[in-house]
């Protein structure tokens, strides 16, 4: 009996942000009556998981150091979304390279730039070859800044000779952190040890496109695109800035999509947050007592499997508003989403881009296959699928005064 082909797989899928992004497709409309796996290393936690979903999802245990296994997998669907972080430690690459050869679409969350760069190294050429779509930044890393940047760039589109300055802004990430959280600092603090994430890879904007020399690459350039000294500083539209710790993620991946559509001789990229995220984070901690007026206290230290309780999941929210700036005109783009930023509004990011690859005709994008990123693979596609998501009630791209 010919087995029919799957929609998408969720690999990693019993983890913290595997069983949220489960979740979400299991209810999805555009999933009812169609085929879907979830996929990992344990069969007995597979098919607890797949027992709790009102879809019963199909499910698949293959470990990723069996090459046939993973090989067998890709062939059976068009799309697999990798959970299974941290990706340099949990073997991330066979199945990207299994994707990348097959030409069966993939994404995953990766925030590990030194993995990255070695994947775009390895796999883009093959990639591109077989028409696979490799989706860096699937999550809020980094779907918002990468997202609004095209969004807000394309507004000054009719200025195409002027030099550009993008500029985000975080102002709302009221979230927390897990267990994955945690063991990808230790993977990151193994690869630096190791030397396969050196001092000059941590300063290069331009990490993640091999060999390029932009407008960010002379001196003294940085990763989230501020100054070496820059700590805080006053802005008249959102008085006190500081530095964001996912800026260096975010601007990599943007400048990679800035690079893959050649607009980086004359286009820059910074990000930074406001004061009033972080006075915004505290205020919602200490509103709810740290979780322990509602009975789920935040868990300082998370072990894997561990993430935020499911008040912040439901609760936390994000924001961001990304201005371009021309020599003589200026548009600005805010972007928010409900939902703990890196879990409960990543698993639905998530979610709506491995829809998007699987059931959108993302044709129009500005590239066809290759080691891409959100706004080059699947551009408006994706804009308008997370417009649409959950009925509009989950994300918002507004043109900002």
């Amino acid at each position: 009996m010919l087995t029919r082909p799957l929609v998408l797989i969720v690999y990693g899928a019993t983890g913290f942000t595997g069983k949220l992004v489960a979740n979400y497709l299991d209810t999805h409309p555009e999933l009812q009556g169609k085929p879907w796996a979830i996929a990992g290393r344990t069969q007995s936690k597979l098919s607890e998981l797949s027992d709790k979903l009102g879809g019963r999802p199909e499910t698949l245990c293959v470990d990723l150091e069996d090459t046939n296994a993973v090989t067998a997998m890709v062939l059976r669907t068009t799309v697999i979304l990798n959970c299974a972080g941290p990706y340099s430690v949990n073997n991330g690459a066979a199945l990207l390279g299994a994707c990348a050869r097959a030409g069966v679409h993939y994404s995953d969350l990766a925030g590990e730039g030194f993995w990255q760069v070695e994947m775009i190294e390895s796999f883009h050429d093959l990639a591109y070859e077989s028409g696979a779509k490799v989706i860096l930044g699937g999550g809020v890393d980094s779907i918002p800044s990468d997202l609004g940047a095209f969004m807000t760039a394309e507004l000054l589109a009719s200025e195409p000779d002027q030099s550009m300055e993008l500029r985000s802004v975080y102002t709302r990430y009221t979230g927390s952190f897990s267990g994955g959280t945690l063991n990808s600092g230790k993977a990151l603090a193994r690869a630096k040890k190791a030397g396969r994430f050196t001092d000059a890879m941590a300063a290069n904007p331009y990490l993640l496109i091999p060999g390029t020399i932009g407008v960010e690459t002379e001196g003294p350039a940085t990763a989230d695109g501020m100054s070496r000294q820059f700590r805080w500083a006053f802005d008249s539209r959102y008085g006190a800035i500081t530095k964001f710790f996912m800026a260096p993620i975010n601007a990599r991946v943007v400048r990679r999509s800035l690079t893959l559509r050649d607009e980086h001789q004359k286009t820059s990229y910074s990000e930074c947050a406001s004061i009033g995220m972080w006075i915004r984070v505290a205020g919602m901690w200490m509103s709810r007592g740290f979780g322990y007026f509602l009975g789920e206290p935040i868990k300082i230290k998370p072990i894997s499997g561990e993430g935020p309780p499911e008040w912040l999941l439901r609760d936390g929210g994000f924001m961001i508003e990304v201005t371009a700036r021309t020599n003589t005109k200026v548009a600005r783009t805010r972007i928010y989403g409900q939902g703990d930023p890196g879990y409960g509004a990543t698993s639905k990011m998530f979610a709506e881009l491995g829809l998007c690859l699987a059931l959108d005709d993302h044709s129009k994008s500005s590239h066809r296959a290759g080691v891409l990123t959100p706004s080059t693979g699947l551009g408006n596609a994706l804009v308008l699928r997370l417009s649409k998501a959950q009925g509009g009630n989950f994300m918002q791209f507004d043109k900002a005064d």
